[in-house]
């Protein structure tokens, strides 16, 4: 997955000089959460975000803003991060982490093309391990030894499961991984028994449940 994938094209921008006025309208009437700000040749210069107007504009004097002497570029922050269009999606994440962003400009050359927003990445990890839907979500601990995933996925194949998605993360021991599959077309029971039979692999956690609903935790011999 990339960046190019999730984020929003062509987002509507403002110049540094526009009036920030304008600017909280068209926050509003779009329901953003924030505007790029670009120059005359589509570069980034900077962000604006709603709270940041909106306060300005609590504080800056009516007289000022009747005669339209404020500008965008008196609120707007001017450090922003940019990532481009082809870059992995979990390096964004990370790239927001390390910063502190809730937003990445997304530019090719030093034209912006798009912006993508933590909500893009949240909405594509659920959509990646089946959240808001009905399907089987399992969770399991093997050795950090090659040959694990190959049959772990064999197991599932031999009673008739499809992976549909798989995330691998590391657990509290180096020497043990977690790894969290979505299934389908397979019994949950018939399922749970296979996998039983894998040197070293524990389950932690069995989801089947409809979506919304608590997670039920996987208990052994259940």
């Amino acid at each position: 997955m990339f960046v190019r994938d999730c984020m929003t094209t062509n987002p509507i921008t403002v110049r540094p000089e526009s009036d920030p006025l304008a600017a909280l309208a068209l926050l509003k009437c779009g329901r953003f959460r924030r505007l790029p700000v670009v120059d005359a040749l589509g570069k980034p210069v900077g962000i604006i975000t709603r709270p940041d107007l909106e306060v300005f504009l609590a504080k800056a004097s009516s007289s000022g803003i009747a005669r339209r002497q404020y500008r965008v570029d008196q609120v707007m922050k001017q450090q922003v991060v940019t990532v481009q269009p082809d870059c992995p999606l979990e390096e964004a994440a990370d790239l927001m982490v390390r910063n502190k962003v809730s937003s990445l400009l997304v530019v090719e050359g030093e034209r912006l093309v798009g912006i993508i927003t933590e909500t893009d990445i949240f909405r594509q990890f659920a959509a990646v391990l089946g959240g808001g839907t009905a399907s089987l979500r399992i969770t399991v601990q093997v050795f950090n030894i090659p040959g694990q995933l190959a049959e772990l996925a064999g197991r599932i194949a031999s009673v008739g499961g499809n992976i549909t998605s798989i995330v691998a993360y590391r657990s509290n021991s180096p020497e043990r991984t977690n790894i969290t599959l979505r299934v389908e077309g397979s019994d949950r029971d018939t399922l749970v028994e296979r996998l039983r039979g894998q040197h070293g692999l524990e389950i932690l956690h069995i989801w089947d449940g409809p979506a919304c609903a608590s997670p039920q935790p996987y208990h052994h011999g259940r």
